[in-house]
């Protein structure tokens, strides 16, 4: 483990980098990128450890962990990117962790108590000065609970992302305040215009030219308040070993699941707006004569065919676990000697179908129901999510077994980027990032 002088070598170390690409008005070589990453990896376990900075220190991290980093784009361009900046837009392929999403702030609430975790204190039902003055300060009467340290929001941040399916995948907007407005499109109709009001065409030299502006629409994301409910022993804590651990795998875990299924089929009342519930997705009738609960070929490519064309190659394929037999049993005929070619495919321990990787999960509709299959662009979903969390606790509501209840608070919301599918130019048929198949 690094000491805090070896720390606060890396940290000069980054700022001269950083330093040097301001200087030379460039962007970092591959080798400083790979020797920036190593000192921040070290940097993040020394803070994980419980290690602690200089205010001067924190100040520079706060504002910029990571030299700008230079993904390549087609034809070797380059691009800078928001990536290593705090509270800025995060696209579908960028980095979605605790510290790269909000950074370091000059007042985050550390847990300074060596000597106990800050579980232990909240739990033992017993005062202690760090918890109280954290609980009063940032108490917010409409939520309630103590704020949780932010190493521990961190940590459990960072295991629910690793168990979600929508999250990693969707354009996340750290929020500062309950409510965050975005700009997007109307989506309209290719028939007339593009975006709902852009159109282009050719003309003569000293021709009129013409106008038409795309209309704008705004978006609202209002954070949404979750509260997951845990009971456990007394004991945990006190006499399981990496009790601590547990709590933070129950924290990290239930919240991907919960957030996961608002996220697929939310209602949008008091809580996320789902994708099976929002008015840009498709639905894929079924076939005629199709029996209940099957899934057939042409459910498949019907479903691909209504899949905007810009999205196909970040979609996937999020299906309920109990379309399993119907899927490894789907193939399509080839020639006449009665062999098969299935469509469901296994490698490295992942699936695909036709060509898209598949998710199984138990967070959507089970078979037959509509919604048991979506064919799905999660980049087209946008989740606004709060940094802070907090617990609420109870020593008396189960008192005779010696249990504890508590409550964990954390605020988000989402919805679809798109208000509306997209008409194609014919006029008749219609696309979107968000495709499902109907009840059968």
């Amino acid at each position: 483990m690094d000491t805090a002088e070896t720390i606060r070598e890396k940290i000069q170390t980054l700022k001269h980098i950083r330093q040097f690409c301001v200087d030379e008005k460039r962007l970092p070589t591959d080798a400083e990128k790979r020797e920036a990453d190593k000192m921040i990896d070290a940097i993040n376990k020394y803070e994980a450890a419980g290690g602690e900075f200089r205010e001067d220190d924190l100040k520079f991290l706060n504002t910029s962990t990571v030299p700008p980093i230079r993904p390549e784009l087609p034809g070797g361009e380059e691009r800078l990117t928001t990536e290593g900046t705090p509270y800025q837009l995060r696209m579908a392929g960028d980095k979605k962790d605790y510290r790269t999403m909000y950074g370091r702030e000059n007042n985050e609430y550390v847990w300074r108590d060596k000597n106990s975790n800050f579980f232990q204190a909240l739990f033992s039902g017993r005062f202690h000065p760090e918890l109280t003055k954290r609980g009063m300060s940032e108490l917010i009467p409409s939520d309630g609970g103590f704020l949780v340290p932010t190493e521990i929001s961190a940590k459990i941040h960072d295991i629910s992302l690793e168990n979600e399916i929508v999250m990693p995948r969707a354009t996340v907007q750290p929020m500062r305040s309950n409510e965050i407005k975005l700009p997007a499109m109307e989506i309209g109709s290719h028939a007339s215009s593009l975006y709902g009001g852009f159109s282009a065409s050719y003309k003569p030299e000293l021709g009129s030219l013409s106008e038409a502006n795309p209309k704008a629409r705004s978006m609202t994301l209002m954070a949404k308040k979750l509260t997951g409910f845990l009971r456990f022993s007394n004991e945990l804590l006190q006499d399981t070993p990496n009790g601590e651990q547990q709590l933070l795998n129950i924290c990290g875990k239930g919240l991907a699941w919960y957030r996961d299924r608002a996220f697929l089929k939310g209602t949008g009342a008091g809580e996320p707006l789902g994708i099976l519930n929002a008015d840009c997705t498709l639905v894929q009738p079924q076939e005629t004569g199709q029996e209940a609960d099957t899934i057939i070929y042409e459910n498949i490519i019907g479903m691909m065919a209504k899949m905007w064309a810009g999205s196909f190659g970040n979609s996937v394929w999020v299906c309920h676990q109990t379309t399993i037999p119907q899927l490894m049993q789907l193939s399509i005929p080839v020639g006449t000697g009665g062999m098969h070619y299935p469509i469901l495919k296994e490698s490295n321990g992942g699936f695909s179908m036709l060509t898209r990787p598949v998710i199984f999960t138990e967070k959507t509709e089970v078979l037959g129901d509509q919604g048991d299959i979506v064919l799905a662009d999660l980049s087209q979903y946008v989740v606004g999510l709060r940094s802070e969390m907090r617990i609420d606790l109870s020593q008396h509501v189960y008192f005779t077994t010696d249990e504890a209840a508590a409550r964990l608070i954390e605020r988000h919301d989402g919805q679809p980027l798109w208000d509306e599918p997209l008409t194609l130019p014919d006029g008749s048929n219609q696309v979107s990032p968000f495709v499902t198949l109907a009840a059968r």
